[in-house]
């Protein structure tokens, strides 16, 4: 393995922040020494690892900005209403970080924010209500991108160090739908969506009318349809 020692000027080992900060701006440095991992441990440094971080800034602010041909980033926040799945997503994120904050586990929020913005951009989300929320939960960790992405969410004047802290609302991670595998003769052909509550006569109904089912029937009549609530339908043809 890689040989480990400790900094010191008189061994010359000693890392310049200055030219991490030149290179990639002070809240990758940040973000990077909170993600090495816990406070109270030594942990080597190893600046392989900060290029992830970068990226992860890069991809958070893409959630506000588009690239354009002319190279002038521009502006895609709606003011379009969250969806239940955005606001879970959201709502996770928050409840981690106030559990992390108050146990000092700053690399664990690091991470959080990462899978939240992957799950945000897989969702396609540039909500106003969303990003306002998240920005505020990153500002302690990343205080320079999240204050010029506050102002430009119409925030001004005033500071983001200023506002009040998102709060969890445990109703939003609440199940209230489940998503079934469909299965074809014992092979998952697709998946749908019902209410937790849905009664299996009403799932069949709408497993059997469903275009990729349909394609896989090929106009037979099914033997049996088994519905197991909250596992999975299996349609035996």
């Amino acid at each position: 393995g890689a040989e480990v020692e400790k900094m010191s000027k008189s061994k010359y080992n000693v890392v310049n922040p200055d030219d991490i900060v030149e290179r990639y701006g002070a809240d990758v440095l940040r973000l990077y020494e909170m993600f090495l991992g816990p406070l109270e441990q030594a942990k080597p440094w190893n600046t392989n690892g900060i290029d992830g971080v970068y990226r992860f800034i890069r991809k958070f602010w893409r959630l506000f900005y588009k690239d354009t041909a002319t190279g002038e980033p521009q502006w895609i926040v709606t003011d379009a209403a969250p969806t239940p799945a955005e606001l879970k997503v959201l709502h996770r994120t928050i409840q981690k970080t106030e559990n992390d904050i108050e146990t000092y586990s700053f690399n664990t929020s690091v991470s959080s924010f990462m899978i939240c913005v992957n799950e945000l951009a897989a969702l396609d989300c540039h909500k106003h209500n969303i990003l306002q929320d998240l920005v505020l939960l990153v500002s302690p960790y990343a205080p320079h991108v999240a204050e010029e992405l506050w102002a430009a969410l119409g925030n001004e004047p005033g500071t983001v160090s200023q506002a009040e802290f998102p709060k969890f609302n445990p109703n939003y991670l609440i199940e209230d739908t489940f998503e079934y595998p469909i299965q074809i003769n014992g092979k998952v052909r697709t998946t749908i969506s019902f209410a937790i509550d849905r009664a299996p006569a009403e799932i069949e109904q709408v497993v059997l009318a469903d275009e990729v089912v349909l394609k896989w029937l090929e106009g037979k009549t099914p033997k049996k349809v088994v519905v197991v609530p909250k596992r999975i339908v299996n349609v035996v043809i």
